[in-house]
């Protein structure tokens, strides 16, 4: 191994976990893509569109997380103290712009409240997520530029 194959190993130690969850966001948005193509009151009269569109946001979100959280671990960004806090660390360190991590960091509340309070979850307020998911196809950009360093 060279130097800088070690460094660069360092830099970054698994970028094949990284793609995974970058390619598991990527999945995701293709399928909540679709949902933001369907009518709303056709969304919110179909329970098992619904619930999967809740799931799918879920899972998109804690990739979105994990993903965050694997970068700030893998180069010494500090210790997060939330996930939202992972995020801000991101852009602390100029990884991602600050109004990305800001949006990404009020993500984990809405997927808590997706996780946490599954039940009493305003189905009204899922679909206007989706006016949002270019957010997420930011962050999975941003995160994938971290691959070419």
């Amino acid at each position: 191994m060279t130097g800088s194959d070690v460094t660069s190993s360092t830099h970054m130690v698994d970028a094949e976990r990284l793609l995974t969850l970058l390619g598991r966001v990527a999945a995701r948005l293709q399928v909540l893509t679709t949902y933001a193509e369907a009518d709303p009151e056709e969304l919110l009269d179909d329970e098992v569109r619904l619930g999967h569109l809740k799931y799918t946001f879920q899972t998109a979100l804690e990739a979105c997380i994990d993903a965050a959280q694997h970068v700030v671990a893998d180069r010494g960004l500090g210790t997060p103290t939330s996930n939202a806090d992972a995020f801000r660390l991101l852009a602390r360190s100029g990884l991602v712009e600050p109004s990305l991590a800001a949006s990404m960091a009020g993500s984990v509340g809405f997927r808590n409240v997706l996780v946490h309070g599954y039940a009493e979850v305003d189905d009204r307020l899922v679909i206007e997520h989706l006016a949002h998911l270019v957010d997420l196809r930011a962050y999975v950009q941003a995160m994938t530029a971290l691959l070419d360093d």
